[in-house]
């Protein structure tokens, strides 16, 4: 099986950048929180283990890819010459510049692109960065923006993703009212990922990150969520958002709802 077969195996659904955008502008705030950006610091350092790196490495050029509000783009800036950080969204992207001025950072650049549509030759990015850094974005989404990651790259890359995610409340609308009965819901990325990869000459270093977690949220700020969510799988019909809105009801004590999940991530550590 080569490349080609796991390119095809990799389930691209081609998204509607537009939609994407403003799916990732509705949820900046979100992600923005101390509770991710502890989760996230917590992270940071089972990171640098991971790839080998410490605190006292000192990279020259950084990509993050799909930098969302810049905690890792901020947190490499403390270890690097230039950190570049890409994002789709304009939200996200502002949310990462204020926190980087918070923290008078002044070494990491901005960028607003969609991965897909980014030219190496037009930034000059080709084999320009020594660690090239993608963590659980949708932004490498197809073998190409795998390819592309790794042209951008001189030396070190990590990329993780969801092998696995279980969410008590959006799983229970997916099956019973929309009626989507998939048991990969992330698709074959990761597995793909891995296979292509072994096919260009890489061997990842490989971990697994287990946890599970629970939210509690008002009615109508769970509802406006799911909407965002499940409107980028399919045009929602206004029965549709009548029986989701009645669903998240049904669920919730003095209007509150929680969300219970869990999930396994893998982490892929190579060299070039």
């Amino acid at each position: 099986m080569d490349i080609s077969f796991f390119s095809n195996l990799w389930n691209i659904s081609k998204k509607s950048y537009d939609m994407e955008e403003k799916f990732w502008d509705e949820r900046a705030e979100e992600f923005n929180s101390k509770d991710i950006e502890e989760k996230e610091s917590r992270d940071f350092i089972s990171i640098l283990e991971f790839i080998e790196a410490s605190k006292n490495n000192k990279f020259k050029n950084v990509l993050d890819i799909g930098c969302g509000t810049g905690f890792y783009s901020r947190k490499f800036s403390e270890i690097s010459e230039c950190v570049t950080a890409v994002d789709i969204s304009e939200n996200m992207l502002k949310c990462a510049k204020k926190n980087l001025r918070a923290k008078c950072r002044n070494n990491v650049k901005f960028v607003k692109k969609a991965w897909p549509d980014l030219s190496l030759e037009e930034f000059k990015w080709k084999e320009k960065f020594d660690l090239v850094f993608a963590s659980m974005t949708p932004a490498v989404d197809s073998c190409e923006d795998l390819i592309k990651m790794i042209d951008c790259g001189t030396n070190l890359y990590f990329l993780s993703g969801f092998v696995d995610r279980k969410d008590s409340l959006k799983n229970d609308i997916s099956e019973i009212i929309l009626g989507f009965h998939n048991n990969k819901p992330y698709g074959n990325k990761m597995y793909s990922a891995l296979n292509i990869l072994w096919n260009m000459g890489y061997y990842p270093k490989i971990s697994y990150v287990d946890s599970d977690w629970s939210k509690s949220q008002p009615v109508d700020q769970c509802y406006k969520k799911c909407l965002l969510h499940f409107g980028r799988k399919k045009s929602l019909t206004e029965e549709e958002k009548v029986l989701i809105r009645d669903y998240i009801e049904s669920k919730s004590i003095n209007g509150i709802v929680e969300e219970k999940v869990t999930s396994k991530v893998a982490w892929f550590c190579w060299k070039k």
